[in-house]
């Protein structure tokens, strides 16, 4: 059912919008250099279980006392 001929046309141009585009994405990212994780000597023991934590410190203690002995 179409009321006016402007609505036949309006029908006939309208199409689907453009979603998502990565055009230019990789030159941005390029812009700065695209960078490594930064890797840490050791992990974070913030929030591990303390009982563990506890344990683990006796272990690195004993650890260095037999290593002396040799």
């Amino acid at each position: 059912q179409i009321t006016s001929p402007n609505q036949a046309l309006r029908n006939l141009i309208m199409v689907k919008q453009k979603n998502h585009t990565g055009r230019n994405a990789s030159v941005k990212a390029h812009a700065n250099g695209i960078k490594k994780a930064k890797s840490y000597p050791s992990m974070s023991l913030k929030g591990m279980d303390p009982k563990f934590l506890r344990n683990l410190r006796f272990s690195k203690k004993h650890n260095k006392k037999s290593k002396k002995e040799e």
